[in-house]
């Protein structure tokens, strides 16, 4: 049995690299994520957003336009649990819960594109929805 090495990964989906050093991680618009009144059910949904795909990431190489659309949805499940650490300023509320996601990329210049199974196909091995405070926001 082997498993999978930075020599297999055929595409690698991401903003460019910030001036900063900042990367794989962008922001997406305000009203991409929906959160229920009761919070516990939250659904973030991107549609054709524009990345790009560098193949063989992060060694250098070519780069390609590309597009990605996600849709992740958490639902709770089940009584709210709780803990809180004041010493650490740290407190956490939150219900086990299922996820699921669908992801579509294209890269158009190489006549690439893939979609996930769909959420009723999703497997959800842990999820939770809740909310956190820590540090400054602790108090």
């Amino acid at each position: 049995m082997s498993f999978p090495s930075v020599n297999d990964q055929l595409h690698s989906f991401h903003q460019p690299i910030a001036s900063n050093g900042l990367f794989w991680t962008t922001p997406i618009p305000e009203n991409a994520l929906r959160i229920s009144k009761d919070g516990q059910v939250a659904e973030v949904v991107v549609c054709d957003y524009p990345v790009i795909d560098q193949p063989k990431f992060p060694a250098p190489g070519p780069t390609y336009e590309a597009r990605v659309s996600v849709r992740i949805r958490w639902k709770g499940l089940g009584p709210e649990i709780g803990w809180s650490n004041p010493p650490e300023q740290y407190e956490i509320a939150f219900h086990r819960a299922t996820a699921s996601i669908v992801f579509e990329a294209s890269v158009p210049e190489l006549g690439f594109s893939f979609m996930s199974r769909d959420y009723d196909n999703s497997e959800s091995l842990f999820a939770m929805i809740g909310k956190e405070r820590n540090g400054c926001f602790f108090e």
